[in-house]
């Protein structure tokens, strides 16, 4: 559905340029939750304004349902991006307005009847949980509400597309995980495809199916979320990693471990097994956990464990074979300082 391919942004000011996008390739199919992380400056927001056009790259091709964006007439693009909705981090609303006139705005631009226009925004209200405050002006909304608002608004068209430029980082952490589940709403019951910018690894794991990690204007890695999670292949996208399962709190205190750490990755049904306590006792070693993770992404439950093993080196090996064979994944954190033996 949504197709970059070798897509270059420069900006120049008077002082420097500043290189935003260095030949980014990216897929996005039709029916994704794709979520693009990355820290601010990591090019993300001009990624996404990229996708409708909003920003025109120097280089590359940018196609959108089979329509390459770059060879078509301003008309054309007109058309194209009423089936692009957007969402902001600042909502965007008009303040001298009502929510049933900012929703409507875009509406009237397409000269419905009015019976058509206010059929489509009660259904919209309806379906954002705010039908009680379409009278209400945004001053007198929460951020949530008027998150929800502007999503109302961008679905006014009926969008195949909706791209969400870090729409819940002005909101708190409650408040982000309802616009997450109203968005998952959404493109379940719409179809609607949704690309979400965000530097919250939070909000990627909450809902996307395949997420792009973002630095210093390149994709250093893309995926499936499961496998980006469990075994990720940058720096960057294993801080993001660390961060979103709370490891980070422990990984400062590794150096007081003389033994060697692994982070064990796990999903699936292994997750109900008893499996450190099964290779301690067959393989007589002694498992020491430093932190334990489960959540479930896009409906995978996924385990991440920090664990310090200890024992003969030939025990500790077979035991990771075997862990390795139970569709699991093995990362090596930190090397013993010293072998097994010479610290008994």
């Amino acid at each position: 559905m949504i197709s970059l391919k070798n897509i270059s942004k420069t900006f120049h000011t008077k002082d420097k340029e500043v290189k935003a996008l260095d030949n980014i390739n990216l897929e996005v199919a039709e029916g994704d939750i794709f979520g693009v992380i990355g820290y601010s400056g990591a090019g993300k927001s001009t990624l996404i304004r990229i996708i409708n056009l909003l920003e025109r790259p120097d280089s590359g091709t940018v196609t959108v349902n089979g329509i390459d964006l770059l060879g078509i007439d301003d008309r054309q693009l007109r058309e194209v991006r009423s089936h692009i909705g957007m969402i902001f981090q600042q909502f965007n609303l008009m303040n001298s307005i009502d929510v049933y006139k900012n929703i409507a705005a875009p509406l009237k631009n397409r000269k419905l009847h009015p019976k058509e226009i206010n059929q489509k925004v009660e259904e919209l209200l309806s379906l954002v949980g705010l039908s009680d405050k379409k009278h209400a002006y945004p001053t007198q909304l929460s951020g949530g509400q008027k998150q929800r608002v502007a999503i109302a608004r961008a679905l006014s068209s009926d969008p195949r597309i909706l791209l969400c430029d870090e729409a819940t980082s002005a909101l708190d952490p409650n408040t982000t995980q309802s616009i997450l589940r109203l968005l998952k709403e959404i493109h379940d019951k719409l179809g609607i495809t949704i690309v979400i910018i965000t530097h919250q690894m939070e909000v990627v794991k909450s809902i996307c199916n395949r997420v792009a990690v973002m630095e210093n204007g390149k994709i250093v890695e893309q995926g499936d979320i499961v496998d980006v999670f469990t075994n990720p292949q940058s720096g960057i996208g294993r801080e993001f990693v660390s961060q979103a399962i709370g490891s980070e709190s422990v990984e400062k205190y590794f150096g007081k471990f003389r033994g060697a750490i692994y982070k064990l990755s796990f999903f699936g049904e292994v997750t109900h097994e008893p499996v450190l306590s099964y290779i301690a006792t067959e393989y007589k070693i002694t498992v020491n956990i430093l932190f334990g993770n489960i959540e479930t992404l896009h409906d995978t439950v996924v385990g991440s464990l920090l664990v310090e093993l200890l024992g003969a080196d030939e025990n500790i090996a077979a035991a990771l074979d075997y862990y390795k064979s139970l569709n699991t994944k093995v990362e090596v954190i930190k090397n013993a300082q010293q072998p097994y033996s010479e610290r008994h």
